[in-house]
């Protein structure tokens, strides 16, 4: 399943249209709008809605035939209801809370009483069960504990038949826990070739390349005096004569601000530094060793250039967060996230 909520993670519903190209029909969003969202661009298939559902949403569900998560008797109750109103018989998958604390029955709660009341409505077919991991990206143990916890209950209520998929894997545990893949894994930031924990040998080492660049142009260039402040506060002040270059992105399009005077970029193929602090629209680098560089230079805030090359994972980590947030804040940036390998021109 390529989950593909967030706008696919801020990389734009291209990606998912492009994957349904290359024959992917199972994919994962996290409410009714985003299912919506896919159905309207023309992707067809399973469309699985991950992060549950509010009661009045139920019709729109089964209307839809869109999949969704059930992790309660009243989400059973309103799915029901729904389906008997339209004369149907809705598909659902059921969550199991092994160790996440978010949607999903508890393990303990789940028994055959419930399960026989779910499987036996003539307006419901349960298609699969589900858990999801809370630290595959970094607690192997706990990860076998939930694994563990989830095998046990698949036993006990002998729900290993073959024709009900059973998943528990995101993309870091896809990636780290190969045993644990089960019928079905639910893969996300992975399909992106970026890395869930911060490391990028983990997706490197699969051979897995980022397929997003962040561009942007520089748009003035000048010489400052030493002793001179730079950006709001002054939180850099030159300390000789330093050639600035100011560069068309900020905050406003998704550059975290923490980010000011630490994170460095690339210009003609070398790296420079973010001097002061990041504006709302503009950013101020230091190009100072790199004389050649002129107003209209493009600018690589994640990508690369030449041999040098600035991840996502390196953003993250100076900022003090995971990729994920990083590129769902880039959703913002419209027309500057570039599938690579199909649309390579850096002018969009």
């Amino acid at each position: 399943m390529a989950v593909v909520k967030a706008t696919c993670y801020g990389h734009g519903l291209e990606v998912a249209e492009l994957l349904f190209s290359f024959g992917l029909r199972d994919f994962g969003v996290s409410s009714v709008e985003e299912a919506y969202d896919l159905k309207r661009k023309g992707i067809a298939g399973n469309i699985y809605i991950l992060g549950g559902f509010l009661p009045w949403e139920a019709e729109a569900i089964v209307e839809e035939e869109f999949i969704p998560v059930v992790s309660s008797l009243r989400d059973v109750e309103d799915l029901e209801r729904a389906s008997h109103r339209r004369g149907k018989c809705a598909p659902f998958h059921l969550k199991v809370d092994t160790g996440m604390g978010r949607l999903g029955f508890l393990c303990e709660d789940l028994n055959a009483e419930i399960l026989d009341r779910v499987v036996q409505s003539p307006f419901l077919k349960m298609e699969g069960i589900m858990t999801h991991f809370g630290s595959a990206e970094a607690d192997a143990e706990y990860t076998r504990w939930q694994f563990e916890l989830f095998s046990q209950l698949l036993n006990r209520l002998h729900l290993y038949r073959k024709d009900l998929l059973r998943h528990c894997c995101n993309s870091a545990g896809f990636l780290k826990f190969p045993e644990m893949h089960l019928d079905m894994s639910r893969i996300g930031i992975a399909l992106l070739g970026v890395s869930p924990n911060l490391e990028a040998e983990l997706v490197r080492g699969r051979g897995l390349k980022p397929v997003a660049q962040l561009k942007a142009m520089v748009k003035h260039v000048k010489t400052l005096p030493p002793g001179f402040k730079v950006g709001y506060g002054g939180t850099f002040v030159t300390s000789r004569d330093t050639r600035v270059a100011v560069v068309s992105t900020g905050y406003a399009q998704g550059v975290f601000r923490n980010l000011s005077n630490r994170m460095e970029v690339l210009v003609r193929g070398k790296r420079a530094r973010v001097i002061g602090n990041i504006s709302m629209d503009q950013l101020t680098i230091d190009v100072t060793e790199i004389p050649e560089v002129k107003e209209g230079d493009l600018v690589t805030l994640i990508g690369r250039d030449g041999e040098e090359e600035i991840r996502v994972e390196d953003l993250a980590r100076l900022s003090g967060t995971i990729p994920h947030e990083i590129l769902c804040s880039l959703k913002k940036v419209k027309g500057r996230v570039l599938v690579d390998a199909y649309h390579p021109s850096p002018t969009h």
